[in-house]
């Protein structure tokens, strides 16, 4: 059985990868992937740079090459993806947790003590599960709840929770149909669809050909759909003074912000990400607006 050196595999990944990806990236995926395949370190190749694979250890990373140029991500690839020191497990039914997000729930976290504090928190469109499994972390006494309309993404999510030993609550739900539920929550979060599908042609090509559009794209005719129905939520179920935290699209921060202000919130705050975009909105509950609590 013949073998190649891996660093002969490398150059491959940066020659055919190089029109979508800078070098650094690529080498990143690179290193991921050999981590993931192989338990290799990164410095494998400058530590070792005799290092050689048989045939069929490199057909998995030829085939994870083929992958990455039909515009499938890695984390799709591996069925993995990091969030705030978890390894979760991802696939083309739920996004790919991103950096921001963590943002997200590191600021809704910072308003409790993680040693005393008993906060009930609903996450509305969980998708992996990757915010209440983080906001669980953080507070690990909060009683934490999680809705999704994919079966799927259920499916995964209750994975997570079981793999990452960190007990939340699952149950399918609509964000589309509010509902009145036996709990009353202090916080609501939610990472909503919120990309138009006008824009979908200036996302990059392994966001906009893989990750599932329920979970990205909102009608361009009502940018605010899913912001609307989360303030059903919150009406129905969020405590007098709970907090809804919520990340945005950066063009329409403020017309969120505009949103809460009319549906019975105060204290509202919009937040830059660390790239210097307006993502996140935060608002105090403090009258249900026209909509009966528990109905």
């Amino acid at each position: 059985m013949s073998a190649i050196y891996l660093k002969e595999l490398r150059r491959r990944f940066r020659s055919e990868l190089s029109a979508a990806h800078p070098i650094a990236e690529i080498d990143a995926i690179f290193y991921e992937l050999i981590a993931y395949y192989f338990n290799f370190p990164r410095t494998v190749i400058a530590m070792e740079p005799a290092t050689q694979l048989v045939e069929d250890e490199a057909a998995l990373l030829s085939g994870a090459l083929d992958a990455l140029k039909a515009h499938r991500p890695v984390q799709y690839i591996t069925g993995q993806a990091y969030f705030m020191d978890m390894t979760l497990r991802v696939s083309p039914d739920v996004l790919i947790p991103r950096p921001e997000t963590a943002e997200l729930v590191t600021w809704a976290a910072a308003q409790f003590s993680s040693e005393n504090d008993t906060p009930v928190i609903l996450d509305a469109g969980t998708g992996s599960g990757c915010i209440a499994l983080g906001l669980k972390q953080y507070i690990p006494h909060a009683e934490v709840y999680a809705i999704d309309i994919s079966d799927a993404a259920l499916e995964i999510a209750r994975y997570n929770s079981a793999a990452q030993d960190l007990e939340v609550h699952i149950y399918k739900g609509d964000l589309c149909k509010p509902e009145s539920t036996t709990h009353s929550y202090d916080i609501l979060i939610s990472n909503p669809p919120y990309i138009p599908k006008s824009e979908s042609s200036s996302l990059q090509a392994h966001v906009r050909c893989a990750e599932p559009h329920l979970a990205l794209f909102v009608p361009d005719k009502d940018p605010l759909l899913y912001y609307r129905h989360l303030c059903d939520y919150a009406a129905l179920n969020l405590q007098e003074e709970g907090w809804m935290y919520l990340e945005t699209h950066e063009n329409h921060a403020h017309s969120v912000r505009d949103l809460l202000q009319t549906r019975g919130f105060s204290s509202i705050e919009i937040k830059k990400d660390i790239f210097g975009k307006e993502r996140f909105v935060r608002g105090k509950f403090y009258q249900a607006s026209g909509i009966s609590k528990h109905l």
